[in-house]
């Protein structure tokens, strides 16, 4: 709370106008008992214009004194003012009391009661710059108190220069009316955009202001169009948006995709008023055994869908194939050499591990005038100790012989001929002649970097 409240001030004084010190001032409101001393009922009095109202949030008592903590605590709470108690459970704490200390780090107040009020069960408010009443007049015999406008009874006693004596001051107007009239109904206009209650006032009561009920969809603006004018809720227009901000009526959507990897379709296209957007993205059909990866050498490029070189397999990868070898290839081995294993790429080599070789017997036997078969990478070869598996002179048969590994050295050059060799099988000397049999050659390997 923070209220207004109007001042009053008094004077004591002897019949002579000497002042009267340490009298006893009682404000009452109306109808004011003087019967007692003092009377009732006591007004509620402050010491300041203002009065702050901080929320109670927890109260305690301990050997005759009450803590009190704030949700804040004002700067008029000092030591040795007075605060007013109000709406405190149990009732047993409220009322008006001298503060003893503050401690706004805590928010705590503390004040003096002697008897236990009970446990706090829920909080009120406190009013600041609350004057104990009855007051005391001063030094010079003056005395003054805020209160709310209103009529009220100021009963002095406890005279000390008048002992016994009483004076009572009735009917006390604080801020008094400016004139002699009255004014009997007091009523409020508000613009339409609001809501009026409690209006006219013709004794007393309370004006209210809330905000009408307005259409959906409306805002307080100034008019549409034309001069300045009073504001009122309507509908928006385009005029009341800033430059720029238009209305989009149609949106459309389109894709571009590299077409060698990727097709796209796009549906729901244009959107005009509500709808969805839908883009497909499929690859491509590629032919087999390709795959989707960056260059085979060189530097970073574009990926694109091809077959698999060495470099792209670890060194360390177990690899296997098989070459079938027809009678024309058999018979052309010394001029004509059959690759097994293609070149692997600068920078690898290849390890065969093991050479299966199998002889399939024709209807007519191979002759040889002789030369070793070998199988060579670069410049490194090894031969076979023997031809004979491919001299069967029985058929139908079968013929299988082991070799390997591949043991031979190479001193050809540097860098060395058999890196990014491919592995071949040939004949030295002379070729095989006349015979119809086939081969096929079976080989493990590994390619394994040289760098």
């Amino acid at each position: 709370m923070s209220a207004t409240f109007f001042r009053y001030d008094g004077t004591v004084r002897t019949v002579l106008g000497e002042a009267i010190s340490g009298a006893a001032i009682a404000v009452l409101t109306q109808p004011a008992d003087t019967s007692t001393q003092p009377g009732s009922p006591l007004a509620t009095i402050y010491s300041a214009p203002n009065s702050n109202a901080p929320t109670v949030t927890a109260a305690s008592w301990l050997a005759g004194t009450v803590t009190l903590t704030l949700n804040t605590v004002p700067a008029d709470i000092v030591p040795e003012s007075f605060i007013e108690v109000i709406g405190l459970n149990p009732a047993a704490y409220n009322g008006i009391a001298e503060v003893v200390s503050v401690d706004p780090v805590a928010k705590t107040v503390t004040f003096d009661l002697p008897l236990n009020p009970g446990t706090f069960v829920s909080g009120g408010t406190l009013r600041t710059s609350a004057l104990p009443n009855p007051l005391q007049s001063d030094n010079l015999g003056n005395y003054f108190f805020y209160a709310t406008s209103g009529i009220y009874t100021v009963q002095i006693y406890d005279l000390p220069a008048l002992p016994g004596e009483q004076l009572v001051l009735a009917d006390q107007n604080v801020v008094a009316g400016g004139g002699t009239g009255s004014v009997t109904s007091v009523a409020l206009n508000m613009p339409a955009e609001f809501a009026v209650s409690g209006s006219p006032v013709s004794s007393a009561g309370t004006l209210g202001v809330t905000w009408a009920n307005e259409l959906a969809n409306r805002v307080l603006a100034g008019p549409a169009s034309g001069p300045a004018a009073t504001p009122n809720f309507r509908a928006l227009v385009p005029a009341d948006f800033p430059a720029g901000v238009g209305t989009v009526t149609s949106v459309a959507l389109t894709t571009t995709v590299p077409a060698a990897l990727l097709s796209a379709s796009v549906t729901g296209s244009p959107v005009t008023t509500t709808g969805t957007l839908a883009i497909v993205i499929t690859l491509a059909n590629q032919p087999a055994n390709t795959v989707f990866a960056g260059a085979t050498s060189g530097g970073v490029s574009a990926p694109t869908f091809r077959a698999l070189v060495a470099a792209d397999l670890p060194g360390v990868l177990l690899q296997s194939v098989s070459v079938s070898l027809s009678s024309a290839d058999l018979l052309a081995l010394l001029g004509t050499p059959k690759t097994l294993v293609a070149a692997p790429g600068a920078g690898f080599t290849i390890v065969p591990l093991m050479i299966l070789i199998e002889f399939f017997g024709g209807t007519v036997a191979y002759t040889d005038a002789g030369g070793a078969v070998s199988f060579s990478i670069g410049s490194a070869s090894e031969a076979l100790a023997s031809n004979a598996i491919f001299l069967v002179t029985v058929a139908p048969n079968k013929g299988i012989q082991r070799f390997g590994p591949l043991l031979a050295t190479d001193t050809a050059g540097n860098p060395p001929s058999d890196e990014n060799a491919a592995l071949t099988i040939s004949k030295a000397t002379n070729n095989f002649a006349a015979g119809d049999g086939t081969a096929k050659i079976l080989v493990q390997y590994l390619i394994l970097p040289t760098t």
